[in-house]
């Protein structure tokens, strides 16, 4: 077996080299959801894969149906094509869905559900280091993947990002990384969060101490240094040996104290939750499955809710998504054309419910080129401010709204939030209208009583959708015969509402989804 060969189970292994070896999904054009009220399918009206791969976030309130209705309808419309996927969970029921689901389209041995006590296990900084691809091994990767969880991180924490000094400790925690990793790979030709630790641990706090004997002789950061001088002409890596020497003996010493204390903080207390118990088990020890596994049709489900395991369930799961993002977007081989491409590489999905958990500025990037890498995105939210508070800093709104940009459909459901109401009746937009008005007066003359009669008109701007629809849309349950209302805006995309009298061309759909599905 070769370096980047799982090591256990051997029945989780791949069954090819990140293609499968046979197409059993459907083409681009074929519809995974038919929709519209209309009395037949209409062609126009079909969501197809090339649909799914523009983004899809889907908001709604609690109890509006929005996971039992249009989520558990695209749900389904994934396992019934034969993607492969990732779903993300934050509530405790979401695996017994997703087994009922993948029970009912034929999938539930394409199942690999990772959570504690399963035989599944992911070294996330073996994979990157070991993993097929140019990049591998290349420093400002496992560098980026850190910080992608320290985002993560710093959220569920308050703390605000962007801009100003911000940046500066940014930097320098990437700084802090960058020679860590270098100097873990140079000197021990591995990396792992133990080895990490212990180099920034032992690191001299001075120039003084750099100089002492005694630190030298006691300090693991010091015997990897010359450990790695050794091997640094084997290499031939001496002016990246060089760099990561002088900033351990020279700059990291020379540091102000509390700009030291707070990178080394920032690290050790996102390290230290890694290395011990659940994520220790889970993405420290071995690599029995990896991102590639959905490319053959495998579904993994991190069921590692954030209600249950709180902050660990968020970072682990905020990990293993940027992983697998970034696997999907090199798996395309560049200069492929769309026809081989839709006929040799099976579609995947990523899936969160709950979202506001695990987006991060990295997702913006990811999508605006999912449809190139054949990756269909699924967010789902109850309102438009959870993000803003997910993004968090100054710019925390702009770059919810850029985010949301780059998924092009929008599935909208029940709503009282009317942040949310607003925002989505602008999206749809607004239309040129008519009103008009007339009115009858009576006026007293010197000969008697007279009526005088006036009307008008203007023409106004209104929104096609009024905000306050979005308040009275059907939520399900017995009470509604276990219809979920929704309005549905696609950019780009002109729709055929069918009526009595004529087709009308516009740029949303109503649609109503079961809540209930045979099988």
């Amino acid at each position: 077996m070769d370096e980047f060969s799982l090591t256990k189970p051997t029945s989780q292994q791949p069954k090819g080299g990140g293609h499968s070896a046979a197409r059993d999904w459907p083409d681009d054009e074929e519809a995974i959801l038919e929709l519209g009220k209309g009395r037949e399918p209409r062609p126009e009206n079909f969501w197809c894969l090339k649909d799914a791969f523009e983004g899809v976030q889907i908001f709604g309130g609690t109890g509006s149906g929005k996971s039992s209705g249009s989520g558990q309808a695209l749900a389904r419309g994934f396992l019934e094509s034969n993607l492969g996927g990732l779903v993300l969970t934050a509530k405790l029921d979401e695996v017994l869905s997703w087994k009922r689901m993948a029970k009912a389209t034929g999938r539930e041995t394409d199942l690999l559900i990772v959570e504690p006590g399963a035989p599944h296990q992911f070294n996330f900084l073996r994979y990157e280091l070991k993993r097929p691809g140019t990049g591998a091994g290349h420093t400002e990767n496992l560098v980026n993947l850190f910080c992608s969880v320290l985002e993560a991180a710093e959220r569920k924490q308050g703390q605000s990002g962007g801009g100003g000094n911000d940046a500066y400790w940014q930097r320098t925690l990437k700084q802090l990384l960058r020679n860590s990793i270098d100097l873990a790979i140079l000197a021990l030709d591995d990396v792992s969060l133990p080895s990490l630790y212990r180099i920034i641990t032992t690191a001299p706090r001075s120039a003084q101490e750099a100089a002492h004997k005694e630190w030298q002789d006691s300090s693991v950061c010091y015997a990897l240094i010359e450990t790695a001088e050794a091997k640094a002409d084997e290499k031939k890596r001496t002016a990246d040996f060089e760099l990561t020497r002088d900033y351990w003996l020279k700059e990291y010493p020379n540091l102000a104290p509390e700009t030291r204390s707070v990178i080394v903080s920032t690290f050790t207390s996102m390290a230290d939750c890694f290395m011990r118990g659940l994520l220790r088990d889970l993405f420290c020890s071995e690599l029995t499955f990896k991102p590639e596994d959905t490319f053959d049709g495998k579904i993994i489900i991190l069921n590692l809710p954030v209600k249950e395991f709180n902050e660990l369930g968020q970072f682990a799961q905020v990990l293993f998504k940027f992983v697998w993002q970034r696997a999907v977007e090199r798996r395309v081989p560049p200069g492929i054309d769309r026809a081989k491409s839709q006929a040799t590489i099976r579609p995947v999905f990523l899936w969160a419910d709950e979202s506001q958990f695990f987006v991060n500025s990295y997702d913006a990037l990811f999508q605006s080129t999912a449809r190139s890498s054949r990756s269909c995105t699924v967010y789902l939210t109850q309102n438009l401010p959870s993000y803003f508070s997910a993004f968090g800093g100054q710019n925390s709104r702009s770059d919810a709204e850029s985010f949301l940009g780059n998924l092009q459909t929008k599935i909208f459901h029940a709503n009282g939030d009317p942040t949310t109401n607003n925002w989505s009746a602008e999206s749809i937009g607004k239309t040129r209208q008519a009103q008009f008005y007339g009115g009858l007066s009576e006026a007293m003359a010197r000969a008697g009583g007279s009526m005088n009669q006036n009307a008008g008109g203007s023409l106004v701007f209104e929104y096609l959708v009024q905000p306050q629809e979005f308040t009275m849309l059907r939520t399900g349950g017995p009470e509604c015969d276990f219809q979920v209302d929704s309005i549905i805006f696609q950019g780009g995309r002109r729709w055929l509402a069918t009526v009595k009298e004529k087709d009308k061309a516009q740029n949303f759909i109503r649609h109503v989804f079961p809540q209930k599905y045979e099988g």
